[in-house]
């Protein structure tokens, strides 16, 4: 276990390898003891709905569609937003590309749950067809079975390095600079945005 301090620290000197540009004056993240991991049932069925929703985002058939919320009784899984999007015959083009960002999401997820061993530096995409397989493969039940949780200190630690990369591509986004090799801007978002959820960061 190490201080948000420590991990500040590290974190910084790891970005500096990358050769990305660091912003010393960013906060320490959290301590263990200021936030909460979700649970393990929680995580597991916001892996299914995300990956059911990706499904759609990414064509999909509807009856395959149906047979995944049938089959995960995953009616009730959805947001509002989310639910609004599986019920719409006609996504707008601004939802399907939101959604289709949302398998880099699940392998967070995955991460989380140790079904998958690391996360890389988040320079690529991740492997979608492998997410698929993976979660769609299984019944909840199997998931629940199959998986643990990540520490707290492991996943803080993805959380501060996440926290520091998505600073520097929102920087060079407003000063229209070049982003460094090492970051993908819709990549590390979606990385920054699932990690908040993970530990219930301001109830995101």
């Amino acid at each position: 276990m190490q201080s948000s301090t420590r991990r500040k620290v590290h974190f910084e000197q790891k970005l500096k390898n990358l050769q990305v540009p660091l912003n010393k004056n960013l906060p320490r993240t959290v301590d263990e003891n200021e936030v909460t991991i979700r649970s393990k049932e929680e995580i597991i069925d916001r892996l299914i709905a995300l990956t059911i929703v990706s499904a759609k985002a990414l064509e999909a058939p509807p009856a395959k569609l149906e047979d995944f919320i049938g089959g995960y009784n995953a009616k009730e899984l959805f947001t509002v937003k989310e639910r609004m999007f599986i019920s719409n015959k006609v996504p707008d083009q601004i939802e399907l590309i939101q959604y289709s960002w949302k398998p880099e999401c699940i392998w967070v997820l995955l991460w989380s749950l140790n079904l998958i061993p690391t996360l890389d530096v988040p320079s690529n995409l991740c492997n979608t067809e492998f997410v698929f397989k993976t979660v769609l493969s299984l019944s909840k039940q199997e998931i629940l079975d199959k998986s643990t949780v990540k520490s707290m200190s492991e996943i803080l630690d993805e959380l501060d390095f996440i926290y520091r990369a998505h600073w520097t591509v929102r920087e060079a986004q407003l000063k229209h600079m070049n982003i460094p090799l090492a970051l993908n801007p819709g990549v590390v978002y979606e990385r920054h945005y699932t990690l908040n959820w993970l530990v219930n960061f301001m109830e995101e």
